[in-house]
């Protein structure tokens, strides 16, 4: 239940409802978050179920094509407030953060409604009958679901959980009802590699899986008192890559893995026709081969002559991509030149190099005494918090450009922003 605050005067029951009356149920499904109210907003009809002046009371309303809106604003409870993560993972990355983030950080989430929102990944331990019903009712789809193993006593094992739990029956249920969803598997030698991986993306697929994603761990230089993991190495990496490739033969656009699993195992990755639409790119699936296919296609539109110097910062992972499309830069345009400045991540330990992780800390720790004559220098977004301009150490892009004593350029870390940047940039 909530409290109406405000009624927007083209809302389609705007003549029927009144500040202040408490919405209990859309459709006789009761109004617990904004996702009842998102729902019902896109019906072609429905009721709501309120309470005015202590009498209940239910109203219609017909919305042809979803053309209107119900235009209502509510108080804050029902807001979506994150679901907490009851598990325990092994390799849990907010276990290895250092202290004094910002609090944001260190929020576990593990949350369907953000999963099918923003599509974070989720392990659905925390489900209730009502989150499933709701799941099923609204069909919410796609989801984004971290399965690890498909074996019970090792996904047990991986996410630190002692009930019982059928992931598998779960997965089976939505598939049969029409809920499609995503997975993904965090890789930890000797845990879930070799044949247990083989058994999962065998699975995987016959639950109707629409993907796999196959990630390597990641572990931090801040692991205290966690357990002991092995890094996923060269021989573990090509293992991987061998069968999720073959599998994928079988089954094309079914399993992927990560562009940092090419990198260990020093392998290039596939073109872009391979990774189809891109379903996993936000797990680090394909981010090379879109990098060079958003590369190229803004350098047909660039300029005929450029002449500037300018810098670029990196992680480690991203260094040998970045190298390349300085060479290609550099000769198409002879009076160009692009520095490439890998930073070395000790802010969270030097097992860590995705760009992403990459802070400002280390950036000024590694080349804040060099004098160059970069024009300025660019920063990919990855590096930013979403929507704003501090690194995840909390400096901003203005105290880091004081720093440097040098303009900070930020650019989409895609390669039609890494082409802009480097050309436009600086403009």
């Amino acid at each position: 239940m909530a409290k109406i605050l405000e009624i927007d005067e083209e809302s389609i029951v705007a003549r029927k409802l009144r500040v202040g009356d408490d919405v209990i149920a859309f459709s006789g499904n009761q109004f617990i978050d904004l996702l009842d109210y998102s729902y019902a907003e896109g019906c072609e009809k429905g009721t709501i179920t309120f309470i005015r002046d202590g009498v209940k009371k239910t109203i219609s309303y017909r919305n042809p094509d979803a053309i209107g809106t119900l235009g209502l604003t509510f108080d804050s409870s029902v807001e979506i407030v994150p679901k907490i993560c009851v598990n325990n993972c092994l390799f849990c990355f907010v276990r290895q953060l250092p202290k004094n983030l910002r609090s944001t950080l260190y929020v576990k989430d593990d949350d369907y409604r953000l999963s099918f929102i923003c599509g974070s990944y989720i392990t659905c331990t925390n489900f209730t009958n009502e989150d499933i019903n709701r799941i099923l009712r609204y069909k919410l789809s796609p989801l984004y679901i971290s399965v690890h193993a498909t074996d019970k006593a090792i996904q047990k094992r991986l996410l630190g959980i002692k009930k019982d739990f059928d992931q598998l029956a779960l997965l089976r249920l939505f598939h049969e009802n029409g809920i499609k969803f995503h997975t993904q598997i965090v890789l930890v030698p000797g845990i879930n590699d070799g044949e247990v991986l083989q058994k999962s993306l065998e699975d995987l697929a016959e639950v109707g899986a629409e993907t796999v994603a196959v990630v390597p761990v990641g572990l931090t230089g801040h692991r205290n008192g966690l357990p002991d993991l092995k890094q996923v190495d060269k021989e573990v990496a090509c293992d991987c890559i061998d069968r999720c490739e073959k599998f994928y033969e079988a089954h094309p656009g079914f399993c992927y893995c990560s562009d940092e699993m090419y990198l260990i195992a020093d392998r290039d990755v596939p073109d872009a026709a391979y990774y189809q639409s891109f379903p996993q790119i936000e797990n680090g699936v394909g981010l090379i081969a879109k990098f060079f296919e958003d590369f190229y296609d803004e350098l047909s539109y660039a300029p005929k002559s450029v002449r500037r110097t300018v810098g670029l910062f990196t992680g480690l992972s991203g260094l040998s991509t970045m190298q390349k499309a300085k060479r290609i830069l550099e000769e198409k345009y002879k009076n160009l030149h692009v520095n490439i400045y890998p930073v070395i991540n000790h802010f969270f330990g030097e097992s860590v190099t995705v760009t992403g992780l990459v802070t400002a800390t280390d950036i000024i720790e590694q080349y804040g005494d060099k004098v160059t004559d970069d024009k300025y220098y660019l920063v990919p977004s990855v590096m930013l918090k979403e929507f704003g301009n501090q690194f995840l150490d909390d400096i901003t892009v203005e105290e880091l450009s004081a720093k440097l004593n040098k303009k900070i350029v930020v650019t989409p870390a895609g390669g039609d922003g890494f082409v802009r940047g480097v050309l436009y940039g600086g403009k």
